[in-house]
This record gives C-alpha cells, structure tokens and sequence, in this order.
C-alpha cells in the first residue's frame, strides 16, 4: 500500500468544505436623489461618506483538480499545480454609512446596510513540497468570479428627521459585481485522502450600486425621487479552516 507521502503525490480530483470569521473594510458610500418640493420644483440631495469596519463570517464548499507533484531541482522540493471552482456565502452583517449632506443645511444620513453576498470564483492553487515534512504544504492561490449582493431592510437616517426611513417604499436591493481574492495558507494530511487546512483569504469585490425606493410618509414628509446608492470596492479580510477530500 503507498505511504501518505506517496499517495499526496498523486494527481487526482478532490472536494472541501470551509467556514471562516473576519472583517469588512471600510468602503466609500453614496446617496444621491432629490425632494419635491412641488410639482414643478426640486431640491436635489447628495449625501457622500463612507462606512465602518464590520466583523463578517463566512462559509462555503469547493472542488478541484491537482496534477501532482512536480520536482523543483531535482532536490527535495516540489510543487502541485492546481485549478477550483469555490462557491461561499457571507453572512449578513450590517454597514452603516456616515454622510454629510449637500446642502449642508441638511446635516448628516446614515444608511444602514443589511448585506448579505455570494461568491463563485476560479481558482489557481500552487501547494509546495518542503523538505521539512511530507504530511504538511504551504500552498498560494489567486482566484477570479463574481459576487451577487443583495440588501434587505436597509434604513437612511437622518437625526434632524427621527423616525424617517428615506428608503421606506423599497428597502431592498441587489447588486452583481466583479470579485477577486487571494490565498495563502497550509494543509497537513490526516490519512490517505483527507487533508485539514488553514489560510488567510482577501476578498476584494468592485464598487456597486443600488435603487431603493422614495420616501413615502404623506403629511410627514415630503415626497422623493428613489434615492440611488453607490457603495465603493468593498475589500474583506478572512481566517479560515476546512476539511479537504481527495478521491
């Protein structure tokens, strides 16, 4: 029967699944829309700021491909080639928006950003032979997809209007952006064909936009166009472990 060294070497498909706890970074952030003053007459509104860090937790499954191992020099060192396909979601978490207002008159908005995002990427991942060990691999991977955002009971707050959610008719909204990540991490082999692992991952997803509906508080406040938001590259930071199978 082959060793584990042996069997690590060999090419092959396999399959994992991966949860992990980190942060958001803070991202620009964006109101534009107008009150109606009358029926011929608007005053236009612009809010424009940025959101706070966020703690996030994350959890997904991937499947792969690996070419075995290839020798570097002839020594003791080697590399394996790999191509995944990883698809996670990222638990809905809550970013507020901090935005002074133009005019200025009209103080500061706060948008509170319910997010819940989904992510498919493609993956490259290079996994390292040391001499040191033949059960543990540092590995490097580089991955592109897309990420599909969607934003539930969002609320624009203004203190000098309490009680005011400016997104009341629509709060709700979603988003598909282009996403990237890189990864860098270790795998020891448990036996033949399981493998434990831990990495550091940086997600990084392009800037965003979103319509949410006009406020509508009749005899409270005067009516509005639908408020469109942007939300700039939003970047994530993640530590995570997974259980890796390979057939």
């Amino acid at each position: 029967m082959p060793c584990l060294a042996e069997a690590s070497g060999e090419p092959g498909f396999y399959m994992g699944v991966f949860g992990g706890l980190g942060s958001a970074a803070s991202a620009s952030m964006q109101q534009k829309g107008a009150v109606h003053l009358n029926q011929h007459l608007s005053l236009p509104i612009n809010a424009r700021g940025a959101t706070g860090d966020t703690r996030v937790g994350m959890g997904g499954v991937q499947a792969g491909y690996d070419w075995g191992r290839r020798g570097l020099g002839g020594g003791k060192w080697g590399l394996k080639p790999a191509v995944e396909i990883e698809g996670f979601y990222i638990a809905r978490h809550t970013a507020v928006g901090e935005m002074p207002v133009t005019p200025r008159f009209l103080g500061t908005q706060y948008v509170y950003f319910p997010t819940s995002t989904g992510v498919v990427l493609a993956n490259a991942v290079l996994t390292f032979k040391t001499p040191y060990s033949d059960k543990v691999f540092p590995y490097l991977g580089v991955g592109a997809g897309a990420a599909f955002i969607s934003v539930k009971n969002s609320d624009s707050a203004n203190p000098s209007e309490p009680g005011i959610n400016h997104f009341n008719s629509d709060p709700d909204a979603s988003s598909t952006a282009f996403a990237m990540q890189f990864k860098v991490g270790v795998k020891g082999q448990l036996s033949r064909h399981l493998y434990l692992f831990t990495e550091y991952r940086y997600l990084s997803i392009s800037s965003t936009s979103y319509t949410f509906g006009p406020t509508d508080y009749p005899g409270l406040h005067l009516p509005t166009a639908s408020w469109d938001v942007g939300l700039g590259r939003q970047r994530y930071s993640f530590v995570v472990a997974g259980l890796q199978y390979k057939f």
